[in-house]
C-alpha cells in the first residue's frame, strides 16, 4: 500500500506495525495486550455482577425450553417458528448438557461473549488508531449499561456481537495484508454472525463502504475478494434467514408501534442510559483523527444498523430493537475515544462521568423484574408497547 503523508485523507494507512526483531520490553507488552485484556476482564466482571438476580424473561424461558429438546426437535420446530434462532438453540442445547439449564448458566455464555467483544473492540482500536484509544474505547464500552444488560440475557445477541466485532477486526487486518486464510476466517465469522442473529449482518454495509473507500486510493484488485467471500459466507444462513423472514412477515404487518417514539428514544435504549449515552454520542460526534477517511468508515459502521432498523420500523412495523444494533456500539465508542486522543486527564474525567451517569441504570437492570416487558402505554388506538426490548 501507499504510505500517506501526515494528515492524509486516505484510508490506506497500514494497520499493522512492522515486526521488531528486538526483545519486547514490559511497556511494549502492556501496550500490545492491555487494550484487549483490560476491557475484556472488566466487561466480563461487570456482566457477572448480579447475573442470577433478574427473573428469566419470556424469551429466556423459550431458550430454556429449547435446551430440553433434541437437535432434531429444534430443527423441526424451526420450520414453524423462530427459525432465525435455531442455530443458537442448538448451541445452547449442547451447552446445557455440560453446564445445566439453570438460568445463570444459560446466561454465562452471553456474559463471556460480551466481555470478549469489548476486548476485541479495544484491540480494533489499538490496530487502527492507537493503544490508548483502544483501551479508552474498551473501557467506555464496558461502562455502558447496554453491554451489561445483554451480557445477562440468555439470547444470541451477545454471541452475535462478538462474531460481528471479530469480523470487523479481521476485515481491517485482511485489507492491510490480504491473505487467503484471513479471507477464510472473515467469511466464517460472517457465517456465524448470520446464523446467530440476522440483523447483526447489517455490519456488512459498513464493511462494503470500508472496502470501497480503501480501493478508491489504492486500486488494489485484492480488495475485491471481499465480494465473493461475503456472498459465499451468506449461503449457510440463507435458508434460516428466508424462513425467518416469512415467519415474521405477518407479525410485522399487525404489530402496533410508535415510530417517532422509537426514533426519539433510540440513543437512550441503544447505549442503556440517556445521560451517559448523550455524553458518549457527543464525544463520538467530535471525533478527530488525521486520517479522516477512517473516521468516515467508523461512522458508517455506527450509523447503518440503527438507521436501517429505525427506517424499517417507519415502513413496516416494529423492527427496531436495541439488541439488534449492538455491533454499532463498537465504532461509537471508538469515535468517542478518538475525540479524547492525547487528553489524558479529560479522558479520565470522561470515563468517570460515564460511570457515574450510568450507575442508576446499572442498578435498574439488576432488579428482579428487569427482564420482564415494560408496561404498555395506552392511546386512543389501544395499548401500545413501548418496551425498548422490541420484537421477540
Amino acid at each position: 500500500m501507499l504510505s500517506p503523508a501526515a494528515f492524509d485523507d486516505s484510508p490506506t494507512r497500514p494497520l499493522a506495525a512492522p515486526r521488531r526483531t528486538t526483545r519486547r520490553r514490559p511497556l511494549a507488552l502492556v501496550l500490545a495486550w492491555g487494550p484487549f485484556l483490560v476491557p475484556a476482564t472488566l466487561a466480563t466482571s461487570v456482566g457477572l455482577i448480579g447475573l442470577a438476580v433478574p427473573v428469566a424473561g419470556a424469551r429466556e424461558q423459550l431458550t430454556r425450553v429449547s435446551t430440553g429438546l433434541t437437535p432434531e426437535q429444534i430443527l423441526d420446530s424451526a420450520r414453524d417458528a423462530d427459525a432465525v434462532n435455531a442455530f443458537y438453540y442448538l448451541l445452547m442445547h449442547f451447552w446445557a448438557e455440560l453446564a445445566g439449564d439453570d438460568v445463570t448458566m444459560l446466561r454465562l455464555p452471553s456474559a463471556i461473549a460480551m466481555g470478549l467483544g469489548a476486548g476485541l473492540a479495544g484491540e480494533l482500536g489499538r490496530r487502527i488508531l492507537t493503544p490508548g484509544i483502544g483501551l479508552c474505547a474498551g473501557l467506555i464500552l464496558a461502562a455502558l449499561p447496554a453491554v451489561s444488560r445483554w451480557a445477562q440475557e440468555a439470547r444470541p445477541y451477545a454471541l452475535a456481537f462478538l462474531c460481528a466485532t471479530a469480523a470487523t477486526l479481521l476485515l481491517y487486518r485482511t485489507l492491510d495484508q490480504p491473505r487467503w486464510w484471513r479471507w477464510t476466517g472473515y467469511g466464517l465469522l460472517i457465517t456465524l454472525t448470520g446464523l446467530l442473529h440476522v440483523t447483526a449482518l447489517l455490519i456488512l454495509a459498513g464493511h462494503a463502504y470500508t472496502v470501497f473507500s480503501r480501493w478508491v486510493l489504492s486500486r488494489q484488485p485484492a480488495l475485491f475478494w471481499w465480494f465473493p467471500v461475503t456472498v459465499l459466507s451468506l449461503v449457510p444462513p440463507a435458508p434460516l434467514i428466508s424462513l425467518g423472514v416469512r415467519q415474521h412477515a405477518a407479525l410485522l404487518a399487525w404489530r402496533p408501534h410508535l415510530p417517532w417514539e422509537v426514533a426519539r428514544s433510540a440513543p437512550e435504549v441503544l447505549l442503556g442510559s440517556a445521560a451517559a449515552g448523550l455524553l458518549v454520542i457527543g464525544l463520538a460526534l467530535a471525533a478527530r483523527w488525521p486520517d479522516r477517511a477512517l473516521i468516515r468508515e467508523l461512522a458508517a459502521l455506527a450509523a447503518v444498523p440503527p438507521l436501517v432498523l429505525i427506517g424499517a420500523t417507519f415502513l413496516s412495523g416494529q423492527v427496531w430493537a436495541p439488541q439488534y444494533a449492538l455491533p454499532a456500539l463498537v465504532p461509537i465508542t471508538l469515535c468517542a475515544a478518538a475525540a479524547l486522543r492525547g487528553l489524558r486527564l479529560r479522558a479520565l474525567l470522561a470515563l468517570l462521568a460515564i460511570v457515574a451517569l450510568a450507575l442508576p441504570q446499572h442498578r435498574a437492570i439488576r432488579e428482579p423484574d428487569a427482564h420482564r416487558p415494560a408496561p404498555a402505554a395506552t392511546t386512543a388506538a389501544g395499548p401500545i408497547s413501548v418496551s425498548p426490548a422490541g420484537p421477540p
